[in-house]
């Protein structure tokens, strides 16, 4: 699915906070460290969210032209699943369906900012997608690997099913239905979002590109930023995009069964995230986390001197430390990126 405006919405906010407060930037970017980034991903409704939860509702729609929507899609044969609410993102509401002939699903996107939208998705056995959606935030980069999809606001849903149908189809589809809906609507949203974070950080020629695109669904103008207020807005950005990387690593760590539930449990909130889309002072931070802050700083100062990679800066500062003052390696993923799971002795 699309389920792509996170970004576009996430830049509004971040505008909106260095235009009210600055000094939110500057009190982040002072206590930088790895517990901070863990704090701010586990704040319900805060920056990017790297996991969701559909939750049913019969709160009405925030958007007047949704119902028309909704209605359009009945009409097309789609079969209603049920209305949901997804606290992680405050503003969202969304309308499932599925078509009882394929199993294609359906989603209307019911936005507090955005003009509502919707999708219609073809699910293969491994996440992969055939998706058309009206969605005016769409961002062809933002696709997964083994997803396709066709952008078209002007298609009714009527003839974005018949437009769909006419694609290549595998035969490993799913049939998404009431069973499994929720199930496959946030699977499918956290391998989008898992692609996005593991890209890389955005830069301030593609935070105005998005938030020009932001403009232009809501009829809202974007706010006009200096190069210094840019700057600040990419920097938050960037500890926003962070947080939800790091819960998005411990997630897929979690999802590996590579400790006993028992042990996860126990650890699960002292646990750091290495990767190299840190700088290597962060990365120099995590590696020292249980060190002697006085004691430890020529070591860093010598391998920081080095300009090494993140991941390669942690593994010299930590194999250089007193064994009681290293983190302990938990284990790796390899997705959204490569990235090591540590936490401290004790």
């Amino acid at each position: 699915m699309s389920l792509l405006t996170t970004l576009a919405i996430v830049f509004v906010a971040l505008l909106a906070l260095v235009v009210l407060g600055l000094w939110l930037l500057r009190a982040l970017a002072r206590g930088w460290i790895a517990r901070r980034l863990a704090a701010q991903a586990a704040t319900p409704g805060n920056g990017i969210a790297a996991r969701i939860t559909l939750v049913p509702t019969e709160r009405p729609w925030r958007q007047p032209g949704t119902e028309a929507l909704v209605e359009a899609l009945r009409a097309a044969g789609f079969v209603e699943i049920d209305r949901y609410d997804v606290p992680e993102m405050h503003v969202m509401r969304l309308w499932g369906g599925a078509h009882p002939e394929d199993g294609i699903a359906a989603a209307v996107y019911d936005h507090g900012s955005v003009p509502p939208f919707y999708d219609l998705v073809r699910v293969y056995a491994d996440y992969g997608t055939s998706t058309i959606t009206t969605n005016p935030l769409h961002d062809p980069a933002n696709l997964p690997p083994n997803c396709t999809c066709i952008a078209d606001r002007t298609l009714t849903p009527a003839s974005a099913l018949v437009v769909l149908r006419e694609q290549p189809a595998r035969t490993d589809a799913i049939r998404v239905d009431a069973r499994n809906f929720a199930d496959v609507f946030t699977e499918l949203y956290a391998r989008s979002i898992d692609h996005i974070l593991g890209k890389g950080m955005p830069d301030a020629k593609k935070m105005r590109e998005v938030g020009q695109r932001m403009a232009e669904a809501t009829g809202v103008p974007m706010p006009e930023l200096d190069d210094a207020q840019m700057d600040l807005a990419v920097q938050l950005q960037r500890v926003s995009r962070l947080a939800a990387l790091q819960e998005a690593v411990v997630d897929r760590f979690a999802q590996s069964g590579a400790l006993a539930p028992e042990e996860w449990a126990r650890l699960r909130d002292r646990v750091m995230v290495v990767h190299d889309l840190l700088g290597r002072e962060e990365a120099a931070e995590i590696a020292r986390a249980a060190a002697d802050r006085k004691g430890s700083q020529a070591l860093v100062d010598a391998v920081l001197a080095k300009a090494l990679p993140p991941i390669d800066t942690y593994e010299q500062i930590s194999e250089r430390l007193p064994p009681p003052q290293r983190l302990r390696l938990l284990g790796e993923v390899d997705h959204p990126l490569y990235a090591q799971v540590v936490v401290a002795n004790g």
